[in-house]
């Protein structure tokens, strides 16, 4: 099944989509600065079910006359488009009852469904008392270890749950016959017994804003192990939003999604960890910046730092950001915003296979081979390689032969990269040149650097 939500100039948002498959009963985190709309999108879904959404939660007069929120569910679609007379967003058509039990959105301080639930719970609190003194009440196992996890605790073992006024509600048993209600619970622990209610419901998709409100760092990080299981055993999606470095460090790869104002459209695309970090907190007290792919390119280019450069006169801070192309647009963005330094204090250094990519790219240098796992692939096979091995092996992969002569040799990473900068001594130079050059005050004196500095090999 998918799910595809379209808005368009609603409040500071003049046009973005999302795009969901919910067959992947997976996390989708998303992520962004301030103000670029992840709460104007988390209102639009909730407004599916509850049209009065944008009235009840919104300032008024974000709406202008071509203002419009379409939804496409397999198919199905709905379009809400701007009313004079209400001055908000209306739906013509039928919402049929499947597309609004469709999605669960669990909205921020002090919409959130969760803050609506302290009275409901309060007043059915004598029916409580009632069923638990007559014993109607039963363990929440699933619960309880769902909670034990998230805190690595035990406390929540006596928790059990029971019925009132045709709703389920969870309580502490204490050993002197009293209790200790959900909504008395610490924050974060009602915030986590809501959202189990949530994902536990009816709603295929369960969308919540700033899910790391009242969690601290531990619970996060171990809240998204929880929430991953939920998702495979219920056949769940969880779209969350968060500002946590924490979570997004967590994060795989294909949960974590930049949102991005990028002038007539805000943009939705998956982006690593390291990029949206960077982007999104920058980094502070270094005096120059070197871009590049990976942490083996990160490590062999603090090798030559180190020992085949001159002792640098400025700290330097290498990111490893995760693929050349993410590399160059990081690059490209400091060119603009420069939201980690001047331009002519950032450089990025990629593997020697890009180099066809971006040739005479202002900025962008080159290592003199394709890889450091390719090159010791390459050179595994010559006759004099130090560390050969008796019983040929046939390797998946470069970086399966790297790590394999790692292990069955015990060669560090330093010992690799010595010998590669013994056998690429010539052609290594140029790149010596360029941190040289980048690394030393005439830079920062305003003598910019062009292009790699010519060196005689000879020297």
């Amino acid at each position: 099944m998918r799910f595809k939500i379209e808005i368009r100039k609603v409040q500071r948002v003049a046009q973005l989509t999302l795009d969901l498959n919910l067959d992947d009963c997976k996390l989708t985190c998303i992520v962004g600065k301030n103000g670029v709309g992840k709460t104007t999108l988390v209102r639009a879904i909730r407004n599916l079910s509850r049209s009065d959404t944008f009235i009840q939660t919104a300032a008024p007069r974000i709406f202008k006359e071509d203002s419009r929120i379409s939804y496409d569910i397999d198919g199905e679609q709905f379009h809400f488009t701007y009313s004079p007379k209400t001055r908000t967003l209306d739906c013509r058509g039928r919402i049929s009852k499947s597309a609004r039990e469709l999605c669960a959105t669990e909205l921020a301080a002090p919409h959130g469904e969760r803050f609506n639930f302290f009275q409901r719970v309060s007043n059915a609190d004598n029916d409580m008392r009632w069923q638990l003194s007559a014993g109607n009440y039963r363990k929440p196992q699933e619960l309880i270890e769902y909670l034990n996890a998230i805190y690595r605790e035990n406390r929540f073992d006596r928790l059990v749950q029971t019925s009132a006024r045709g709703h389920t509600y969870y309580c502490i048993l204490e050993d002197d016959g009293w209790y200790i209600r959900e909504d008395y619970l610490s924050s974060g622990e009602y915030f986590l017994i809501s959202l189990y209610r949530t994902i536990t419901g009816p709603a295929s998709l369960v969308v919540v804003d700033e899910i790391d409100i009242s969690l601290d760092a531990a619970a996060q990080v171990k809240l998204l192990e929880q929430l991953r299981l939920l998702c495979r055993t219920y056949k769940r999606n969880i779209l969350f939003t968060t500002h946590s470095l924490a979570m997004m460090r967590t994060l795989k790869d294909d949960e974590l999604l930049y949102m991005e104002d990028a002038g007539q459209t805000t943009t939705l695309t998956a982006q690593p960890y390291s990029y949206i970090k960077a982007i999104l907190f920058g980094f502070s007290g270094w005096d120059r910046y070197i871009l590049t792919e990976d942490k083996k390119l990160h490590d062999f280019l603090n090798h030559l730092i180190l020992h085949k450069c001159v002792p640098s006169f400025f700290s330097v801070k290498i990111i490893y950001i995760g693929g050349h192309q993410q590399v160059v647009s990081l690059l490209e963005r400091n060119r603009d915003e420069q939201f980690l330094s001047d331009v002519k204090n950032v450089i990025a250094i990629l593997d020697g296979d890009a180099e066809n990519q971006y040739p005479q790219v202002e900025r962008i240098f080159f290592i003199p081979f394709e890889s450091v796992e390719k090159a010791i692939h390459a050179l595994y096979k010559t006759p004099d390689f130090p560390w050969s091995i008796a019983d040929p092996k046939v390797f998946t992969s470069e970086k399966d032969c790297y790590n394999f002569i790692q292990q069955k040799k015990r060669v560090t990473d330093e010992d690799f990269f010595k010998y590669l900068c013994d056998k690429y001594a010539v052609e290594i130079l140029p790149l010596v040149g360029v941190l040289d050059t980048f690394l030393s005050p005439s830079v920062a004196l305003g003598q910019e650097m062009d292009d790699t500095p010519e060196v005689d090999p000879e020297s």
